[in-house]
């Protein structure tokens, strides 16, 4: 009796850990995103009905493109400077995506760097988008 409860409890915790992992609908991509937030490894998107004229987006489609109107890539300072001077130019670029697993998504940009790589994609409570840059860890 002892090991049936045991192994009850196993698989119940087991079931419980796996169900908690947040499956994202890719269809919750569609849709045009500005960014919100930026940190070191991730980024905060606002879904919107068009780009924001001053800071760009990007934008899935259903085909596995991406659109993106994205500042030039250079150093913080430079950009924040030119976008409190008015001068910030934006440059529409296209990449491809896919969705790797139910919560990861692979993103391909040949011309915008900074958001090519893996990414753990979470639907957070206010209808906005996280995506944070999966980093795997070598072992030894």
């Amino acid at each position: 009796m002892k090991k049936t409860a045991y192994i009850f409890v196993v698989l119940f915790s087991m079931i419980t850990f796996f169900k908690s992992q947040a499956k994202v609908d890719s269809s919750f991509l569609f849709q045009t995103w500005t960014i919100k937030e930026v940190d070191k490894l991730t980024f905060i998107f606002k879904g919107q009905k068009a780009y924001d004229k001053k800071w760009g987006g990007i934008r899935f489609k259903k085909n596995g493109v991406l659109a993106l109107l994205h500042a030039k890539a250079a150093c913080a300072a430079a950009i924040v400077e030119q976008f409190e001077a008015n001068r910030l130019k934006l440059y529409h670029n296209r990449g491809k995506w896919k969705m790797d697993s139910d919560t990861t998504i692979i993103i391909k940009s040949p011309s915008f760097n900074a958001i090519n790589g893996k990414f753990i994609v979470s639907r957070l409570p206010d209808n906005s988008l996280a995506l944070k840059r999966f980093i795997k860890i070598a072992e030894k």
